[in-house]
């Protein structure tokens, strides 16, 4: 299948592991050109551009902080100055709670930086939109994919700031995809569930992540974790000319985990 996204000018936020960085690589597979950020973890960000690069892309690597309120204007003047415009817009990034990723301890009344939390993971990628829209629709075939988690539908204890942020990217995909579908921009949200990166597990498993992983693998159709390719490649997709008219909607990349 012809992606066409050779020589695309691709932005990712958050591209220093994981999703982000199997993505950004995913595009420079296509020959795309790839602008990559990241917040703290630059040694991350600087080998997935070498990564992207080896794939056949062009890659460029950037700073981006989505607590920063004047950061999202900074990124996008930066990254369509360089490439000389915007194509795609991938929103990755993500503001954890000091505990790291996954559910925490600590529950919503017990949390005092929630509204930290909260305009970070909203309101930082509402910012990056709003201010890549008007590039984008100059793009002959602009797109935007925002990364939200399958956990808004089920839930998990500790995690109400972070669902509730990821839940309002899910309305904010169906609105947006009216205000600019008329420009020839679409605009999906994809929702991983629990996924690997390919590195390697423990040997054994800690006992409790043995017993999660296994209940996960026996409530899933595929019996197995997502790959981190696998949300790569449906990014990739969607953010393609290939994809013609699927807009405002949100694609589940869960193995049928529900």
């Amino acid at each position: 299948m012809e992606l066409g996204l050779k020589d695309r000018a691709v932005l990712i936020t958050g591209a220093t592991a994981n999703i982000g960085a199997a993505t950004a690589v995913a595009f420079g597979r296509e020959g795309a050109r790839v602008a990559l950020t990241y917040r703290h973890n630059k040694d991350g960000a600087t080998n997935t551009a070498r990564e992207v690069e080896k794939a056949g892309g062009i890659s460029y690597v950037l700073p981006f902080d989505l607590e920063d309120p004047d950061g999202a204007k900074r990124l996008i003047d930066d990254v369509s100055d360089h490439w000389g415009g915007l194509d795609v817009l991938v929103n990755n990034a993500v503001r954890w709670a000091d505990t790291g990723p996954g559910p925490m301890e600590t529950t919503f009344d017990e949390t005092a930086d929630w509204q930290a939390l909260l305009h970070a993971n909203l309101t930082g990628h509402m910012r990056v939109i709003h201010t890549a829209i008007p590039i984008l629709r100059k793009s002959s075939a602009g797109r935007i994919v925002t990364l939200s988690t399958s956990v808004i539908r089920r839930g998990v204890r500790g995690a109400a700031i972070y669902t509730a942020a990821k839940a309002g990217l899910h309305g904010l995909t169906r609105s947006l995809a009216w205000d600019v579908g008329h420009d020839g921009v679409l605009v999906n949200l994809v929702l991983p569930g629990w996924t690997i990166d390919g590195s390697p597990m423990p040997d054994p498993l800690p006992e409790e992540l043995q017993f999660l992983l296994n209940e996960h693998c026996k409530n899933t159709p595929t019996g197995r974790l997502t790959s981190c390719l696998h949300v790569a490649d449906t990014i990739v997709f969607l953010s393609s000319s290939a994809n013609g008219s699927i807009t405002g909607e949100a694609v589940w990349v869960t193995g049928g985990f529900g």
